[in-house]
């Protein structure tokens, strides 16, 4: 068994959801520690902060299986088996599995289930792609769990992104309810990882569209400087430097979204640029949950009837 890397300490601060501590504690809850677990489940992208959750899962669990998702839209989704090739040559390759897994049906669905009626309700948040992107990604684990016994799942959800559905608060929240409704716990274990000190993902990214709208991130103390997901990685020996996040080499380990730039024109150029970051997050919270809510039921038909159901025809 390889040492534990304890991650940093949590950092205190106000969810912008006004949810308070409850959801904090629950949010950044860390893999369990005081045993090795049997299996677990990680949504991997193939990025720095994705690579440093299943590094941080291999160190607590005997397997841990990468899950890594395509749809029509995305561009590179092979990038990732660098990644886990990496992982599999230090951590064991008996212990380590990569499997690559289509969800295009899936995001269609996510996407235009109750169509009309979300658009009444929530308008422009159909725009929100990465939010249905990543709830697709979620349903499928949660298939992925009931069909292979796995009862623990994580992923590389971030505060640097947090402007992202995905990687908000109240939305990690809802997500961590609606596993714990199926009996999986979901956690987030590099969340409070601070973001390169040397610039902001933003510029690292070359994301114009979003250069004048995001609020700075603000520069770490000197002694936050371990506290990156990079520097835990070279620590490692799974990254050249500390500061990889949003590099060339980053993005050449991850897919692509050809989306992505529709949803930045919706959120940034258009929402924030007449609202709070307050309101687009506790709206979005809103939307996602109305989503959510529309799967419960395909859910727990796919427990009962399994592929023969309509969720099982949509992951075929």
């Amino acid at each position: 068994m390889t040492e534990d890397y304890a991650g940093p300490a949590s950092v205190e601060h106000e969810s912008p959801e006004g949810n308070g501590d409850e959801i904090r504690r629950r949010m950044l809850a860390e893999l369990p520690t005081d045993q090795k677990l049997d299996r677990v489940v990680v949504l991997f992208s193939g990025g720095t902060d994705s690579m440093l959750t299943a590094a941080l899962a291999a160190e607590r669990f005997d397997e841990v299986f990468l899950v890594t998702y395509h749809r029509l839209g995305l561009a590179g989704t092979e990038n990732s088996a660098r990644g886990a090739e990496a992982l599999a040559n230090k951590y064991g390759a008996d212990r380590i599995h990569h499997e690559i897994i289509d969800i295009t049906k899936l995001f269609k669905h996510v996407s235009y289930e109750r169509y009309l009626q979300n658009l009444r309700k929530h308008k422009l948040f159909l725009l929100s792609t990465c939010g249905l992107c990543k709830l697709s990604m979620h349903i499928r684990t949660l298939i992925y769990c009931e069909d292979h016994g796995i009862k623990h799942v994580c992923d590389g959800a971030n505060k640097g992104m947090n402007l992202f559905p995905a990687q908000m608060v109240g939305v990690l929240e809802i997500m961590k309810d609606l596993y714990a409704d199926f009996g999986i716990s979901y956690t987030n274990p590099v969340y409070d990882y601070e973001p390169p000190a040397d610039k902001s993902l933003v510029d690292r990214e070359g994301m114009g569209v979003l250069k004048t709208s995001l609020a700075p991130v603000p520069e770490p103390e000197p002694e936050s400087r371990t506290k990156t997901t990079g520097f835990a990685l070279m620590e490692k020996g799974l990254a050249p430097n500390e500061n990889v996040k949003g590099s060339k080499y980053d993005r050449e380990r991850q897919p692509r979204c050809f989306q992505f730039t529709l949803f930045n024109i919706f959120a940034v150029k258009h929402y924030l640029g007449t609202d709070s970051e307050e309101g687009y997050r506790a709206k979005t919270a809103e939307f996602m949950e109305d989503k959510v809510e529309g799967m419960r039921g395909l859910l727990e038909g796919y427990r009962e009837s399994g592929p023969n159901s309509k969720l099982g025809k949509l992951v075929k």
